[in-house]
C-alpha cells in the first residue's frame, strides 16, 4: 500500500490533469488510509481544473486524521492565497487534534485576519479541537465571539466555554 500511495502522491503533482484527477479519485476510494496524501490533496483544492478541485475535496473528506508529520506543512498552507486551501488546511489541523498544538499561531492568525469567513470558522473549530488554551487563543476567540457572522460567533463562544 505504501508504494501505491507514493505513486498516487506523485500523480497528484503531475502536469497532466487526467493523472491528478485519477489520483484524487483513487485516494477518495482508499479513504482514511490516504492520510499521507493530505498535504498535496490540500494544495489541489486550488487546482486550475475544476474537476480536479472537486475530486481533491472529495478525497480530503475521507481523510480522517492526517499524519502528525504533516502539521507544519498544513500550517504553511494557512498562508495560501486560495481560501479553499486555507479552509482544508485548518480542517486537517483540527482533525489532527492536540498533536497540532505547535501550529496554533497560523490558526490564530486566520481567526483574526482571514477575509474568508468559512476559513475563520474552521480555524476557530480547529483551535477548539486541538485544545489550545493560551492567552492569545482566548483573545482571538473573544474577538471572533463578537463577529457579526452568527456561526463564527457561536463556534467561538463554544470554544471559549472550554477554557
Amino acid at each position: 500500500m505504501a508504494s501505491d500511495l507514493s505513486q498516487l502522491i506523485d500523480q497528484l503533482n503531475s502536469d497532466e490533469v487526467s493523472l491528478r484527477l485519477a489520483a484524487c479519485e483513487e485516494l477518495a476510494q482508499i479513504g482514511a488510509q490516504s492520510s499521507g496524501a493530505a498535504v498535496p490533496l490540500c494544495r489541489l483544492a486550488a487546482d486550475p481544473d475544476e474537476s480536479v478541485r472537486e475530486a481533491a475535496v472529495g478525497a480530503l473528506e475521507t481523510v480522517e486524521t492526517p499524519s502528525t508529520e504533516d502539521a507544519p506543512a498544513l500550517a504553511q498552507l494557512m498562508s495560501s492565497s486560495a481560501a479553499d486551501v486555507r479552509y482544508w488546511a485548518a480542517t486537517l489541523l483540527g482533525r489532527l487534534g492536540p498533536p497540532a498544538e505547535q501550529q496554533a499561531p497560523a490558526l490564530l492568525a486566520a481567526i483574526t485576519e482571514d477575509q474568508a469567513i468559512p476559513v475563520r470558522q474552521k480555524a476557530v473549530w480547529a483551535i477548539d479541537q486541538i485544545g489550545v488554551r493560551t492567552a492569545p487563543a482566548k483573545a482571538a476567540l473573544d474577538q471572533a465571539a463578537k463577529s457579526e457572522d452568527p456561526r463564527l460567533a457561536r463556534l467561538a463562544t463554544k470554544a471559549l466555554a472550554n477554557f
